[in-house]
């Protein structure tokens, strides 16, 4: 069982370590990273300027198929990976683009999780989005929180009401940015009982 961060690099690079390092301490578990390659862009709509999250992700688990060697752990027989990979290995994908889903008019990020996928995008993220001034270290609290919810997604963690939650469901930048980077004691429960279901 692995946890990975494909870093596409038209995001700014030097975020991806200490994203993916927070990341590893907020899931208790470890993240690898993936940072020397773009994901092409899928379901981009003129319209809105945006890509729909939902292609991005059938894209994203099609490309996981793909190329196995980027994420299948060296003691796994590769037909069994190929077969069972979606159960096992999580992965994130940080995109440059502003995504949405088709009910709604953008979304932080997003999670498959039957196929075991996710997405975050730091489009909306950024203090600039919103008139503000650069912050690159309120971004990396918001890209950690929203990577984390949407692993925990990936788990089989369903969204918490309690506001201070990683599994909260953020409905704008000040909700995500009330949230603190911590599981509450149940869905900590939660995703350790997954994770120990999860290993091969």
């Amino acid at each position: 069982m692995g946890v990975h961060v494909f870093w596409d690099s038209r995001v700014p690079i030097g975020l991806s370590r200490p994203v993916t390092e927070e990341l590893s301490g907020v899931l208790e578990m470890p993240v690898s990273r993936i940072d020397n390659g773009t994901f092409p862009l899928e379901g981009f709509d003129p319209m809105r300027q945006q890509c729909d999250a939902v292609k991005i992700l059938t894209k994203l688990d099609i490309f996981r198929q793909r190329y196995p060697q980027l994420f299948k752990p060296e003691n796994i027989d590769i037909g069994y990976y190929n077969k069972f990979n979606h159960l096992h290995e999580k992965v994130l994908l940080i995109t440059p683009v502003d995504i949405f889903e088709p009910l709604a008019d953008f979304v932080f990020g997003l999670a498959y999780p039957s196929l075991g996928v996710a997405v975050v995008s730091p489009a909306r993220l950024t203090n600039e989005f919103y008139g503000r001034h650069a912050d690159d270290d309120a971004l990396v609290d918001r890209m950690v929180k929203e990577g984390a919810h949407e692993i925990g997604h990936l788990f089989g963690l369903e969204h918490c009401d309690n506001p201070g939650c990683i599994m909260y469901c953020p409905r704008n930048l000040d909700d995500l940015d009330r949230k603190r980077k911590y599981f509450c004691g149940r869905c900590r429960i939660q995703l350790n009982g997954q994770r120990e279901g999860d290993l091969f």
